[in-house]
């Protein structure tokens, strides 16, 4: 097994990695693994908790893709007009619905402000 010699960062990082895991999992005295256990998840804990801002913003950020691509989803294109031209006021209209001209001001002759 030539592939089992090879030294590499991946190879040395598992096993590491492994030899933690059977130091916490496997021991004769349950009291002693449990204390192990329990000293790796408080370490774990306090690891998460300096980075707790970063995961819930990423969580957030990725509700909020999610949320609205499925707002975007649910519209239907054939009912929403977004350039269509009011014949009636083609320079617009004010806040209260009332038509504005060229220049615009109200063509009513109420123009706010006037006052």
């Amino acid at each position: 097994m030539t592939s089992a010699a090879n030294r590499s960062i991946a190879f040395r990082l598992g096993r590491a990695l492994g030899t933690l895991a059977r130091f916490c999992v496997h021991d004769r005295n349950p009291s002693l693994r449990w204390v192990k256990r329990v000293v790796v998840f408080s370490l774990i804990v306090v690891l998460l908790a300096n980075s707790i801002s970063w995961i819930i913003s990423s969580m957030l950020t990725v509700g909020c893709f999610v949320l609205g691509i499925y707002a975007f989803s649910k519209v239907d294109l054939d009912q929403v007009d977004f350039f269509a031209e009011d014949k009636d006021a083609p320079y617009g209209r004010d806040v209260f619905g009332t038509p504005l001209n060229f220049w615009g001001k109200r063509e009513d002759g109420l123009d706010l402000e006037d006052n």
